[in-house]
């Protein structure tokens, strides 16, 4: 049911389609007339406005309009309002795209005010599972919330439909929670993210729009990780404004290794960005052998590095597993831990392990 965890939501539409650019053609011709019509029962008056900019009308499908923007009501507000539900307002910049998180007045930050219970005074090494692709098939996700330790954090695709409701579950149930943004693999398009991918073809201002609607999808989350992304975590260039905004947004960021040249952990020590670096794929071999011993082979690298991190999917196997291995933690002198209490101290990324 869940197939690959890479492609998650399996193909999608491309967002520029031949029928896609058929309808908005004809919507422009539309769209000019009522202008026109407009401009001339108006005398003129609203000549002083600006045109519309290249990058206004390359905005990603599902953004709201200007007008949208400027005065939400109706549907769109209880949209907007349900998307922010459970979040404290201090850390909330309402905008078209739903409720961002931003840095409190305070200097209070999501990461940290949205963290999961631990006791921080803990000095066993610590080891985060974090199960991704979640929100998409309502068995597994039920059960990855309700079957799997607190302290497990949870990664949501942000194409999820019910996402605000998902994260409030999650929440719920002491789940630490963060969201996956889609970014360009290496296939790009044979493996294709979906409508809202960070792609290295598109202007930094695009890129951005995209983030922006993944960060307004819902709120109380403590950071991102990527979807997919081999050739965008890979390129600098693009990548440095989303990780700036991430960090001056008061989030962390979780790398799942997604290609071997990440340029992740430099920019992330440059922007002093809280970060962690996957260190083992639990169900890449998916059988309880396989899963077993990724889970083993974490525990030296927490003995090593007195932190060790791990993701997987919410396969009910991959569930057994972790649920039978987080019992004997406790003899071993360690501790599971959500993301945010394993985070590299800012300035510091961990560097991945062998």
């Amino acid at each position: 049911m869940l197939g690959d965890r890479d492609p998650a939501i399996g193909p999608a539409e491309r967002p520029f389609g031949r029928s896609i650019l058929v309808r908005l053609a004809g919507g422009a011709v539309l769209v000019a007339a009522i202008a026109g019509l407009t401009y001339w029962l108006a005398g003129g008056a609203e000549s002083e406005k600006q045109p519309t900019t290249s990058v206004e009308m390359a905005l990603p499908a599902g953004r709201p309009s200007a007008e949208e923007a400027a005065i939400p009501s109706g549907g769109r507000a209880a949209e907007l309002d349900k998307a922010a539900q459970g979040a404290d307002p201090a850390l909330i910049e309402r905008s078209a795209s739903g409720p961002l998180p931003m840095v409190a007045d305070d200097g209070r930050k999501a990461w940290q005010v949205y963290a999961g219970p631990f006791d921080r005074s803990d000095t066993r090494p610590r080891i985060a599972i974090v199960i991704e692709g979640l929100g998409l098939a309502t068995p597994e996700t039920q059960a990855a919330i309700d079957r799997l330790p607190g302290a497990v954090t949870l990664a949501f695709n942000p194409y999820a439909t019910d996402l605000p409701d998902w994260l409030q579950k999650a929440r719920a149930a002491h789940h630490e929670v963060v969201l996956a943004v889609p970014m360009e693999p290496v296939d790009y398009p044979r493996e294709d993210p979906g409508p809202q991918t960070l792609l290295t073809a598109l202007t930094p201002r695009q890129n951005l729009d995209r983030l922006e609607w993944t960060l307004g999808r819902a709120a109380g989350y403590v950071g991102l990780t990527n979807l997919m992304g081999s050739r965008f975590i890979a390129a600098p260039t693009e990548l440095r404004p989303i990780l700036e905004v991430v960090k001056g947004r008061g989030l962390l960021f979780l790398e799942t290794r997604a290609a071997n040249q990440s340029a992740v952990a430099a920019l992330a020590q440059e922007l002093a960005l809280p970060q962690a670096v996957n260190d083992r794929d639990l169900d890449g071999n998916l059988s309880p052998a396989g899963i077993d011993q990724a889970l083993v082979e974490l525990e030296p690298i927490a003995r090593r590095n007195t932190i060790a991190v791990a993701t997987g999917s919410p396969y009910p196997l991959t569930i057994d597993r972790v649920l039978a291995w987080a019992g004997s933690l406790e003899g071993k002198g360690l501790v599971l831990a959500p993301l945010s209490a394993v985070v590299a101290p800012q300035g510091e990324p961990k560097a991945p392990s062998p």
